[in-house]
C-alpha cells in the first residue's frame, strides 16, 4: 500500500491503494515487459475499472471509481502523531509519506519511493514523468504546504524526521 496525492481542478486529494492503480499508462507499462521477453496478456482495464490509461479525457471517472481509497490528511496527520515520538527517521514512518504526486491539472507525475515499480515511467503521451522529492520541490502553486500533513502551526515532521535521521547516520 503507497500514499498518494493528486491535483484535480485545483484541489488536493490523498489515496491509500495498492501501487499498480497510480500506474497511469498501462500499455506502457505492458509493452516494457514484453518489449523484455515477457508474455502478458492484453490489458483491458477491468483490473482497473475498465480504464487501462488513465489521463484528462479518464481522469473524472478514475478519480469517482478510486474515491474507496480516499483518505483524510486529518487521519493520515493522526497517524503520524501517534508514531511520531518512537520514529527514529523518515524510514520508520514512511509508508504514511506520499510515494507519488499526479497533478492533472499539469499532466505532471511526481514519484518519490525507495523500492518498487517506476510509476513515473509509465504516463500518458504528452505528460510529464519525474523522479523527485515532490514534497519538498513542489512550488506552493502545485502543492501547497497547507495539504501536507505533516506540517502543522510551522512544524514540520518531515524535516524533523529527516534530521533525525541525518544524526543517527553521522554517529
Amino acid at each position: 500500500m503507497i500514499v498518494s496525492v493528486v491535483r484535480f481542478r485545483g484541489n488536493i486529494r490523498w489515496f491509500q491503494s495498492d501501487i499498480d492503480i497510480w500506474i497511469l499508462d498501462w500499455n506502457k507499462w505492458r509493452h516494457e515487459f514484453l518489449n523484455a521477453g515477457y508474455e502478458v496478456p492484453e490489458l483491458d482495464g477491468s483490473e482497473r475499472f475498465g480504464i487501462t490509461v488513465v489521463n484528462q479525457e479518464t481522469a473524472e471517472r478514475f478519480l469517482s471509481a478510486v474515491s474507496i481509497f480516499e483518505i483524510s490528511k486529518n487521519n493520515l496527520h493522526t497517524e503520524l502523531l501517534t508514531h511520531y515520538i518512537n520514529a527514529k527517521s523518515w524510514w520508520d514512518v514512511s509508508d504514511l509519506f506520499p510515494t507519488v504526486f499526479v497533478d492533472f491539472d499539469k499532466n505532471r507525475v511526481g514519484a518519490f519511493y525507495f523500492e518498487g515499480t517506476r510509476i513515473e515511467r509509465y504516463v500518458p503521451d504528452g505528460w510529464i514523468g519525474e523522479f523527485v522529492d515532490f514534497a519538498n520541490i513542489y512550488n506552493e502553486d502545485v502543492f501547497p504546504s497547507s495539504e501536507k500533513f505533516w506540517i502543522s502551526d510551522g512544524f514540520d515532521i518531515l524535516k524533523i524526521l529527516n534530521e533525525r535521521g541525518s544524526m543517527l547516520s553521522d554517529i
